[in-house]
């Protein structure tokens, strides 16, 4: 487990995050997250998770009003949220829309954030990739405002947001923007994805009034910071299923009884079990580097990023599937989280962990 090897040594401020965000999320029920209609957040946890043990202040800076930590207090309480299946905002509106609000210096918006009495969505998709073309959101000045027009898909966190952090194109380049859920010519409609645990929705802009964050022509230099933090959350995210899968195989391994033994005794079961665990220690050594370099040494995050989401991505995928399948016949069942953590790495896989799109930039940050 993350904790259990440490971020760069495990500090005892990072092993109280693990051991109390753990023993927070033991009683979590990811099925109950089916039947939410107005968002799949569980609001009530949220506002607990940071209240009292400050989760979305994590990666702040002290002076901004969170913990300080840093981001590898981030990734101890993403990766013990997916292991739990948590229905939380954390790789979305943590480490994705309040990332930016940071960087954007729009620090008026952050209490809410931390305290969990609000929630915010970053929104970047302009399309749904072929067939559906990407027409790119636009701004246009409105007075001593901006009105917004344009379509986001697969916004992470977006029917339960309050605000939505939303880049859209300007005379002067790319720009950020914050817009209230609740303002004239905002619609949000859920969208249906493999996770069901997962809050999706497409949100659509007409004339919608905006207010601009930052500079005009700011977002290019910010989305990249975003993107990178947000493939180390959904990177510790991916881990901390990964790691739940194979335990959940190696235990149910040891209790399932075959012709008079348990499963796990025969090779064929210890070999599935024991590359998985390879996979999974891969996993957590790739997500150890960017999470120490995000806070120590930002000139290697973007290789150290790109290679844990490559690696955590493909160990999840496979932890996952085969927890199904050394599960047998209860494995496939509606009642059991096995098939929760496979839909949760497809769509981890799709949103945040494409193992060509990382490779290349893998490839790039190595100057190759």
């Amino acid at each position: 487990m993350i904790g259990d090897i440490g971020i760069v040594d495990e500090t005892d401020d990072l092993r109280a995050v693990r051991e109390v965000t753990r023993e927070f999320l033991a009683d979590v029920a990811p099925h109950d997250a089916l039947d939410r209609k107005d968002g799949r957040v569980d609001r009530a946890l949220w506002t607990r998770a940071c209240t009292e043990l400050g989760v979305a202040g994590v990666a702040v800076p002290s002076e901004r009003g969170g913990l300080g930590i840093g981001i590898a207090g981030l990734a101890v309480v993403c990766a013990e949220a997916g292991r739990a299946l948590a229905p939380l905002p954390l790789v979305g509106s943590v480490a994705g829309a309040q990332t930016a609000l940071m960087l954007a210096g729009a620090d008026d918006v952050l209490d809410a954030l931390v305290s969990g009495e609000r929630i915010a969505a970053l929104a970047v998709a302009d399309g749904a990739g072929p067939p559906v073309a990407a027409e790119p959101t636009t701004a246009r000045r409105d007075g001593t405002g901006w009105r917004l027009d344009g379509a986001k898909w697969f916004v992470p966190d977006g029917c339960s947001a309050d605000l939505l952090v939303v880049p859209a194109a300007t005379p002067d380049g790319p720009s950020l923007f914050l817009v209230d859920a609740a303002a004239p010519g905002l619609t949000r409609t859920g969208v249906d994805v493999l996770d069901l645990t997962r809050d999706v929705a497409r949100i659509d802009l007409a004339d919608t009034p905006a207010r601009l964050l930052g500079r005009p022509g700011d977002w290019p230099a910010i989305g990249e910071q975003v993107r990178l933090l947000q493939t180390v959350a959904a990177a510790a995210e991916s881990l901390g299923g990964a790691e739940r899968s194979l335990d959940d195989a190696v235990e149910y391994a040891k209790l399932r009884v075959q012709f008079g033994r348990p499963i796990g005794s025969f090779q064929a079961i210890k070999h599935r079990c024991a590359d998985l665990a390879a996979d999974v220690d891969d996993a957590r050594s790739a997500v150890l580097h960017p999470a120490w370099a995000a806070d120590e040494s930002p000139e290697h995050l973007p290789a150290a990023a790109a290679l844990a989401g490559v690696a955590t991505t493909r160990a999840y995928l496979r932890c996952s599937a085969e927890n199904v399948q050394i599960h047998g016949g209860i494995g496939f069942t509606w009642e059991h989280t096995a098939h929760l953590h496979f839909r949760r790495a497809r769509s981890t896989a799709a949103l945040y962990g494409n193992v060509r799109r990382h490779g290349e930039a893998l490839l790039s940050a190595m100057g190759i």
